[in-house]
């Protein structure tokens, strides 16, 4: 009674919103593509069944014209035997050759609709169109139960009543072609009424045709990587702002720091200077500042005394200076080509003047 509280339980995980059904519009797009992509296989295959048939009838056609002349032969003379046989030969072989691409087709449809449902849940038809199959791709017998219905309704009975027709069952091939088309008329009419547009293969399968919306999706993703990114870029340049303001404000307050550094140290300096004035002041009115001026006092008279002995003794007379001997008087110059009675005494010059040639020679008198 008095036990602990119940364990709450846990809360349920809520139910995803189902898929919209396959638009009529969508729907016939998409069987459209399916139907021309099989149509270019049915085009190949008979390309390759003419191939085929010239072939087997070009080279198999003297061996059966051979077996018909034993044949004709063996059955003394019977040609309408003989013909017949022939006839029927060349027709089995080209019966065989279409049947095998008719069977051919109807194996290509399946496979095409098996492998699409099961492994991607869709065909290339309802790719294009955005289209799925819901719940094929979970299990693989339900896309096999799909793809027998689409089949059947597809090429499977119109195939099957080409091959009667071809072996000669005309009631049996026609009956086979109404019942291929009230197949598709059974598996289209559905999707014509109700939510969810289903049709006769996929009531059979227990699927359904939804809208794979994987174009709105991608727009959706395309338009949410547009807004991050436009986010993005808005939180960058903010944040970059903020970096900017804070840098900013970061270095307003180291200058601030700075100046306030500056001003305490200068304020510290001026303190400094103002305690060193007074310890220096107050030496010099100390004893050892009165010793020191004794000192210089000393220094300087003994300065003083020898700065007058020295101007004293420059004021004393200087001794006088012996004579000197007198200078020898010059040695005469006696011009060679002077006239006689024409030399001057020594010890007198003459004024130099203008130039004056030497006077012609003149030979001593004989005597």
């Amino acid at each position: 009674m008095y036990g602990p509280p119940p364990v709450p339980l846990p809360a349920a995980e809520p139910v995803p919103p189902a898929a919209a059904a396959a638009p009529h519009g969508r729907r016939l797009a998409a069987w459209g593509i399916d139907t021309a992509l099989l149509a270019g296989a049915a085009v190949l295959l008979g390309m390759m069944t003419w191939g085929r048939l010239n072939g087997l009838l070009g080279d198999g056609l003297w061996g059966d014209a051979l077996s018909a002349g034993g044949g004709l032969l063996l059955s003394g003379g019977d040609v309408r035997q003989a013909a017949e046989n022939f006839g029927t030969g060349i027709w089995n072989t080209a019966v065989s050759a279409v049947e095998q691409a008719l069977l051919l087709l109807v194996l290509i449809e399946f496979l095409y609709q098996f492998a699409g449902q099961a492994f991607a849940g869709r065909t290339v038809g309802k790719a294009v169109l955005d289209l799925r199959v819901e719940n094929a791709r979970s299990a693989k017998s339900r896309a096999l139960r799909r793809s027998l219905v689409t089949t059947a309704g597809g090429t499977g009975l119109y195939c099957t009543a080409w091959i009667l027709l071809l072996h000669g069952l005309f009631l049996l091939s026609l009956v086979t072609w109404l019942v291929a088309v009230a197949v598709f008329l059974a598996n289209s009419a559905p999707t014509l009424v109700g939510a969810r547009r289903r049709a006769l293969a996929d009531l059979v399968a227990g699927t359904s045709l939804v809208r794979a919306d994987g174009y709105r999706r991608a727009a959706e993703a395309a338009r949410q990587g547009a807004v991050i990114a436009w986010d993005g870029t808005q939180v960058a340049g903010q944040v970059a702002g903020q970096a900017v303001r804070e840098n900013a404000a970061r270095i307003a307050q180291a200058e601030s720091m700075q100046r306030a550094l500056q001003s305490e140290r200068a304020r510290q300096m001026q303190d400094l200077g103002r305690r060193s004035a007074a310890r220096v002041q107050g030496a010099m009115q100390g004893e050892r500042a009165q010793q020191v001026g004794d000192a210089g006092k000393r220094a300087g008279g003994r300065l003083r005394s020898a700065y007058q002995d020295r101007r004293a003794a420059r004021r004393q007379p200087l001794p006088p200076q012996p004579e000197q001997p007198a200078i020898p008087p010059p040695a005469p110059h006696y011009d060679p080509y002077a006239q006689p009675g024409q030399y001057t005494q020594p010890g007198q010059y003459t004024h130099p003047g203008q130039y004056e040639p030497p006077p012609q020679y003149l030979p001593p008198p004989q005597q």
